[in-house]
C-alpha cells in the first residue's frame, strides 16, 4: 500500500530543492565547482520526466511556467563552435603563463543574452546549447541528465555518450591557443560552468512563480 504526499509535503520538497540549487550555487561560485553535479541532480529532479519518474514540477501542476533564457541562440551556419551558455576568461598568472576557464556568466555579459525573455519549458529545456566542428549537439536536457546520470552526480556509469564525451573529455570545441610555439589546450569542464549557468536561470524563473521560497 503507497501513501499520497500532500500538496504541503510537496511544496517543502520544492522549498528544499530550490535551497538545495541556491547552496550549491553559492559553493560554485566560491570554487567548489564539482557542486554542479548536485545542482544537475536537483534539476533533474524538478525538470525531468520519463515513464517511470514524475518531476516535482509535474506533481506540483506548475511544469507551464516559463524559462529565463539566458544563452545564445546556435546559428548552423556558424564554423565556429557553439557554447551558449558559457564565456571563457582569460587571466595572466604570476609566471607570465596564460590561463583560461569557462565561466558562467549569470547576469552579466553579452546584452543579447537578455532580451529573449522567458521561453516555454520545451523551448528552454531542448534548446541546442552546445555545437562543435565534428556536428555533435547538446542541448540542456542533453546536458543535465549526462551528468546527473552518468558522469558523477547521481550515478557513474563506464561509457559516456560520444558527443558529450568529445566536447568534455576530448575538447572538440576546439579551443586552444599559441604559447612559445607550442600548441595548448585550455580551459575545463565546460559542462560544469554550464550547469552552473542552468541554475541560475532555474532559480531566477523559480523566484517568479515561488517568491515565497527565495
Amino acid at each position: 500500500m503507497e501513501i499520497r504526499q500532500t500538496k504541503d509535503e510537496l511544496k517543502s520538497h520544492l522549498r528544499e530543492q530550490i535551497e538545495f540549487l541556491k547552496r550549491s550555487s553559492q559553493a560554485y561560485d566560491e570554487g567548489c565547482t564539482s557542486e554542479a553535479k548536485r545542482l544537475a541532480v536537483a534539476i533533474r529532479l524538478l525538470l525531468h520526466d520519463t515513464k517511470n519518474s514524475t518531476s516535482l514540477l509535474i506533481l506540483l501542476k506548475r511544469k507551464d511556467i516559463l524559462f529565463y533564457d539566458i544563452s545564445l541562440d546556435y546559428n548552423p551556419n556558424n564554423l565556429l563552435p557553439t557554447m551558449g551558455l558559457i564565456m571563457t576568461k582569460f587571466t595572466i598568472m604570476k609566471t607570465g603563463q596564460k590561463r583560461a576557464e569557462y565561466v558562467p556568466p549569470l547576469d552579466d555579459g553579452p546584452p543579447t543574452r537578455y532580451r529573449k525573455g522567458k521561453i516555454t519549458f520545451e523551448k528552454w529545456w531542448n534548446k541546442i546549447v552546445f555545437a562543435d566542428s565534428k556536428g555533435n549537439k547538446l542541448t540542456r536536457r542533453n546536458l543535465i541528465l549526462a551528468v546527473s546520470n552518468k558522469d558523477g552526480g547521481a550515478h557513474v556509469d563506464h561509457r559516456l555518450d560520444k558527443d558529450y564525451a568529445d566536447m568534455t573529455r576530448f575538447d572538440s570545441l576546439g579551443l586552444r591557443y599559441i604559447q612559445n610555439g607550442n600548441k595548448r589546450y585550455f580551459a575545463t569542464y565546460p559542462e560544469l560552468a554550464s550547469v552552473r549557468q542552468i541554475s541560475h536561470e532555474v532559480l531566477k524563473s523559480l523566484k517568479d512563480e515561488f517568491p515565497e521560497y527565495f
